[in-house]
């Protein structure tokens, strides 16, 4: 199986549709709304706007009409890229233990409260255990799963959901679908004030594991049926997460709410080892999930903005996570010092049609203590790299355009002139970091009185 570089052809620019700041058909100083909606476990070759053979129509049209963004890199695995998502910062600076956000970090919630946007998160958690973790991170409302409670068997985040929303445990029902749940309750969400602007951060429990079927497969009709686990469900996955961001979609443009969107689609790792995905010119990818590989770490993103936007576009700009916060701050007309002190690089301009400040490398620190803070990752690696160039903290260099597999390691002196040239770049940006070897803890745990993580089972008291 082949890892392989997308070959996506060029859109054509609409006539018409380049809007540059202070253009657009909003009024002046209007806040947009802003939703954020990040695919679990999707690496970039599941949609068929970057060649995959699944069916993806809502998001291939998203990316017809807005900006595809070919060089988005996210942390790979689930918490480490939610932390830097949603703090502007590198994993090393507050990232201390799986499934938990270090309580003295702020993040985009924060942000859009201070900016005077209503806020709400709807979805996948994971980031402690308490109800009142979601207020304190700058959620005035909230439907997720992985809150409160530990795993307990069947069901959970697809059929027969566990769900709790604004303080209260949703009543359980195997004809339910988690998925559906969450996107009704952003409906409902926004349908309650629309005078005041809104930010939406939708982390989606789809695609992830386990692999079953959705209300669309033939086989939901059969209670047995629906928590049978099949790798050939994923397709079926992936087309349901599709649908139901392009009801999104639809809502807000029968609703009059589209224009002043802005509305951002990104996967937060690779996908699970265990796909296989055959793309369109007949190659196969296998995902990367937990590797810091091209596969593990290369996600999906398409970004619109209404009548803001500018042409639909490819942009091969690099973009990391840490980009997202001074992003929506950028959008939200809004910034503080500690927005100020984040380590990312607004991409703004490129989806208004300008061209930005684009950055020269992405950095990925990754150590996800999984298993625990005691016991490092197998996997736990420190990068930098370009376009075409990554370079490890341990001295693997390898040009990633041409072997994205990472299986010819360029020794010293032995690349090309460019090739060690950029060696020596990365290598100098690289030194600006602290030092750093698999297992440091470069932070210590936070943990507020009262916001203490009290996981329970379903049932308990």
């Amino acid at each position: 199986m082949n890892t392989v570089d997308m070959h996506i052809p060029a859109k054509a620019a609409i006539p018409g549709m380049l809007l540059l700041a202070g253009t657009a058909a909003m009024n002046a100083g209007e806040k947009p709304n802003i939703i954020l909606i990040l695919a679990d476990d999707m690496g970039y070759e599941c949609l068929g706007a970057y060649g995959s053979t699944y069916s993806t129509p809502n998001l291939d049209r998203m990316a017809e009409e807005g900006i595809l963004f070919t060089h988005a890199y996210a942390q790979p695995l689930s918490t480490p890229s939610r932390v830097e998502l949603m703090t502007g910062r590198y994993n090393h600076r507050n990232y201390v233990e799986f499934g938990f956000l270090n309580q003295d970090q702020q993040t985009f919630g924060n942000l859009a409260k201070e900016a005077g946007y209503r806020t709400c998160i709807a979805g996948k958690w994971q980031l402690g255990a308490n109800s009142a973790l979601p207020g304190h991170f700058g959620f005035d409302r909230y439907c997720l799963w992985q809150l409160n409670y530990k795993r307990s068997g069947n069901g959970e985040r697809y059929a027969d959901p566990l769900i709790e929303a604004d303080g209260k445990v949703l009543g359980r029902d195997p004809d339910s679908y988690g998925p559906d749940i969450f996107e009704s309750y952003i409906e409902d969400f926004i349908d309650a004030d629309r005078e005041k602007p809104f930010f939406v951060y939708w982390p989606m429990a789809l695609v992830h594991d386990p692999f079953v079927v959705t209300p669309d497969s033939p086989e939901w009709d059969s209670a047995e049926d629906r928590y049978a686990k099949d790798n050939r469900h994923f397709p079926e996955m992936v087309s349901y997460c599709d649908k139901l961001v392009g009801k999104l979609i639809s809502y807000l443009k029968d609703n009059g709410l589209y224009e002043n969107t802005l509305i951002i689609f990104v996967g937060d790792n690779g996908t699970n080892r265990k796909i296989v995905t055959r793309m369109k010119d007949g190659n196969e990818i296998q995902g990367g999930k937990g590797t810091a590989t091209e596969n593990g770490t290369h996600v999906p993103m398409i970004a619109t903005f209404g009548s803001r936007q500018g042409a639909p576009d490819i942009c091969s700009d690099l973009i990391d996570f840490s980009d997202f916060l001074p992003t929506l701050s950028q959008a939200m007309g809004y910034r503080n010092g500690w927005v100020r002190g984040s380590d990312g690089r607004s991409f703004l301009p490129q989806i208004e049609g300008r061209k930005g400040n684009p950055r020269e490398w992405v950095f990925c620190h990754y150590d996800s203590f999984f298993q625990g803070a005691d016991k490092p990752e197998k996997n736990a690696k420190r990068f930098i790299r370009n376009h075409t160039y990554k370079l490890y903290s341990t001295g693997e260099f390898f040009n990633v355009a041409d072997d994205p597999a990472e299986q010819h390691d360029i020794l010293p002196g032995e690349g090309s002139r460019e090739a060690e040239r950029d060696r020596r770049s990365l290598a100098k940006e690289l030194a600006r970091f602290p030092a750093w070897k698999a297992g440091d803890i470069p932070v210590q745990k936070v943990e507020y009185p009262g916001l203490e993580s009290r996981s329970k089972k379903y049932g308990e008291d």
